[in-house]
Formats: structure tokens, C-alpha cells, sequence
């Protein structure tokens, strides 16, 4: 083990005389042969005792969780945790803090840890320590308990969303045992907090493999624990002939098309959630009428009940309510016309685009091609037009000021202002050679200012 940070810490707290392993995801990733995002450490010291060995070393530290027996600190600016071996580490009720019993042994600390590909250690002298056989479902691709999963479930409820987590992220499956449990146990979600399942949530959405967790967590009935209004989706077809996937699995599909972004993952986990209260059905189709309307508002509670910060949520919900404003899209556009809608769309007129080609899942191949084309083309002319110089006033604040006998005031750029915005969506033409139809424009608009 050549990395520099690791040697480091190993060789201070020996010379401390304190045991210290690297554990946990760092040791699962270096085992992966990923790059390590994480330094996780676990060792003998006790908190106060850790802080004195880092600061007699020079090496800054800052409090993690003191009271749970979690140091932080920076080599480098490198961020690593160490934490004082753990015997028991369980949550109660809704709370976010565990109750803690400090262990003696790496081996007490290794029990009760989630997964067995999180149970594997290393000790200063550079041996793997795998009581579990972490090493083994590694190889294997599997996630399971160390112990009985219905124990380890108790001990943590979180732990049901993290197994689906590590799916999504590595692309493991789930051991039978473990994944039956998951069901079994799913009602504890309930005395979770609500940040946690966000959190929780959020990482599983921005895994690699998120068609096959976002599976199990319906399937399983995970789901209906802290977000059952998109339970309803599963076996809602989107056409009368049922030729189409349910709008759960079009969701799944337009979640895993989306860019890696925890905020348009959501606006797509949600995009289609008031999908089963808008249906109708008439003699050749079905049709989901203002369906984006209604999902932005039950968007907004679901958010407010995952504690979301207010940005989060306005944005999450804006890009929820304008995800089908780009796919009615056509070659006939105007160039007022898409200036307009990227206007309205504003900073954010990237991020629709995405959910936007995320969201066309037919399974006719040709459908598909020629909606992406279409939304390709919309996105360059964009910015094209975006890159383009502003358009001009067609008519000057002098020719107003003569035509209406007024003087320089902030009335003027009002006029023009209203002017400019009737051009841009299309209530009146551009044409800078006809004054009289901007002219008669502003004695309507402004008939109580000019006492007409």
C-alpha cells in the first residue's frame, strides 16, 4: 500500500502505541482499485486522544461527531475521519444521532457494520482483516449482512435504503437473505428522518446502476414507506392498447437517461407523479392534460417533507412543471417564437432540454430519433439566437416623446419596454417601418397615463 496518507497515519498512532486500521468503503475501494474519496480509520484512541496525536503531529483537526466518537481531519487538504472503535452503533426514533458503545477490538467495530463489503480492514502492518469474507462478495458482485440482516435492520433502518444504494452505485446484486429482509423490514423507514432517506435518496439517484435499485425499491414495496404517491404509476399505461411500459418503468428509464445531477434526478423521479389523477381516455387515445401542472405542486410537498431547501425545491419544481414545454417542439418555430421559450426558461434552460431527452422512452425506435433531432435542433438555435445581438427597439423613445407630446421620464422606457415584449410573443409584428401599430399599441396600453 503505497498511498502516502494512509502510511502516515498508520505510522503516528503506532508510535502513540494505538491500534488504527483503515476500514470500511475506503478499504472496499481500494479493493476495487477505484481512487479513494474517503479516508475512514478506526482505532483504539479515544477521541481526546486521537485530537492530541494529530495536533503533536502538526496536522489540523476539526469535530466530526466528539461525542460518537468521530474525529476529522486534514492532510493536505485531504479530509479523512478517525473514529474510536465501535461496539454498537443503533438509531432511535427520529433521530439523526446513533446511540454509540465504544468497543476494544477491530473485531467488535467490524460486527456491526452494514454490509460485509464494508467489513474488511487494514492494520499498520498492511494485513487484510476479513472476519465476514467481504473480499469474497466482492468478487461475487453481492451485497449482504455481516449478521442476520433483520438485526442489522433494527440496528439501523437506514441501512435498507443504503443496500439499494450500493446497488445503484456499484451494480452488485442484493444476497437472497438480505433482500427478502428488505421488505420484511421496510416499515421501520417510518422512524427515519427526513433528511436522512433525502440524503440516502439522493446518492442512490446518482448511481450508475439506478434501474435496478429504483426496481427493488418498488418491487419490494420499499417505496410506499416515504414516497407512496409514486406508487400508483406502477401498471399505469400510457396508451389504451397497453403497447407502452407503465409509467413506473418510462420513469425508471428517464431517471437513468438524465445527466449524473442530484436535481434533475429528482424533477425525473417525479416528472410524471400526477400522472394517475389526470387521466383520460377518449375513443383513440389516452391523455395526462396539465399533468406537469398538477406534479410540480405535489412535488412541492414531497420536497417539503424531505426537507429540501427552498432553491432545491423551486428549482426541483420548475423543471418538473416545464419538462413538456421543449417536446412540443417544431421546425416551425419562429425565431420569436424560440426566443421566447428560451426566455421563459431562463438558467435553467439546459437542465430542461436534459429531462426533456430523458423523457422520450417510445419504444419506436424512429419516434425516438426524431424527437431527439428535433430537441437538438431546438437547443442550437437556442443558442444560436442566444449568441445573436439583441434585437432592436423598432421604434425610438424620441419618436414616442414627439408622438405623444411627453418628456423624458421613466414612462418612456416603460412604453418601449411593453413594446418589445408584445414583439417577442408574437402580439405584434416586427416592423420598424410601421410606426402607427405601436403607436395605437400605447394609447391602448397606456390610455390612464396619457388621459386619452
Amino acid at each position: 500500500m503505497k498511498d502516502r496518507i494512509i502510511q502516515n497515519i498508520f505510522k503516528i498512532f503506532s508510535h502513540a502505541g494505538k491500534s488504527i486500521y483503515l476500514v470500511g468503503g475506503s478499504v472496499r475501494d481500494l479493493l476495487m482499485k477505484k481512487p479513494l474519496n474517503d479516508y475512514d480509520f478506526a482505532t483504539s484512541a479515544t477521541p481526546p486522544e486521537i485530537i492530541s496525536i494529530l495536533r503533536k503531529n502538526r496536522i489540523r483537526t476539526y469535530p466530526v461527531g466528539i461525542s460518537f466518537g468521530t474525529v476529522g481531519a486534514f492532510i493536505d487538504q485531504i479530509e479523512l475521519h478517525i473514529t474510536t472503535f465501535r461496539k454498537k452503533e443503533r438509531y432511535r426514533g427520529f433521530s439523526r444521532k446513533p446511540d454509540v458503545d465504544f468497543g476494544t477490538n477491530i473485531m467488535e467495530d467490524l460486527e456491526r457494520r452494514d454490509f460485509t463489503i464494508n467489513t474488511i480492514a487494514v492494520g499498520a502492518d498492511l494485513e487484510i482483516i476479513d472476519p465476514f469474507n467481504g473480499r469474497e462478495d466482492l468478487e461475487q458482485k453481492l451485497i449482504k449482512t455481516p449478521k442476520d440482516p433483520d438485526i442489522a435492520f433494527e440496528d439501523d433502518s437506514l441501512r435498507i435504503l443504503r443496500a439499494l444504494r450500493f446497488q445503484s452505485q456499484l451494480g452488485f446484486e442484493i444476497e437472497e437473505k438480505t433482500r427478502t429482509s428488505l421488505k420484511k423490514n421496510a416499515y421501520r423507514l417510518l422512524n427515519l428522518s427526513s433528511e436522512r432517506i433525502r440524503d440516502e435518496m439522493t446518492k442512490l439517484l446518482l448511481g450508475n446502476h439506478v434501474e435496478a435499485a429504483l426496481g427493488n425499491l418498488m418491487q419490494k414495496e420499499i417505496i410506499n414507506y416515504f414516497l407512496p404517491e409514486l406508487v400508483p404509476l406502477k401498471n399505469l399505461h400510457e396508451d389504451s392498447q397497453l403497447h407502452h411500459k407503465d409509467v413506473w418503468m418510462h420513469t425508471v428509464k428517464v431517471v437513468n437517461n438524465c445527466p449524473l445531477d442530484e436535481k434533475i434526478r429528482w424533477a425525473a423521479l417525479l416528472h410524471d407523479i400526477a400522472k394517475p389523477y389526470v387521466r383520460t381516455i377518449d375513443a383513440k387515445n389516452v391523455h395526462f392534460y396539465r399533468h406537469e401542472d398538477l406534479g410540480a405542486k405535489m412535488a412541492w410537498g414531497i420536497l417539503t417533507r424531505l426537507k429540501f431547501s427552498n432553491q432545491d425545491r423551486r428549482y426541483i419544481c420548475f423543471l418538473i412543471s416545464k419538462h413538456m414545454r421543449a417536446n412540443l417542439y417544431t421546425s416551425l418555430w419562429t425565431d420569436t417564437a424560440v426566443r421566447r421559450f428560451a426566455s421563459k426558461m431562463g438558467d435553467k434552460l439546459s437542465d430542461v432540454l436534459s429531462i426533456s431527452k430523458a423523457d422520450i422512452t417510445s419504444y419506436k425506435k424512429e419516434r425516438v430519433a426524431k424527437k431527439l433531432k428535433e430537441l437538438s435542433e431546438l437547443e442550437e438555435r437556442c443558442e444560436k439566437l442566444r449568441s445573436a445581438k439583441e434585437p432592436k427597439f423598432p421604434i425610438s423613445g424620441d419618436e414616442l416623446m414627439e408622438e405623444f407630446t411627453l418628456s423624458p421620464s421613466p414612462l418612456i422606457g416603460k412604453m418601449k419596454n411593453k413594446i418589445l415584449k408584445a414583439i417577442t410573443s408574437e402580439e405584434l409584428p416586427d416592423d420598424s417601418e410601421n410606426k402607427k401599430i405601436y403607436f395605437e399599441y400605447i394609447k391602448k396600453e397606456f390610455k390612464k397615463e396619457l388621459e386619452i
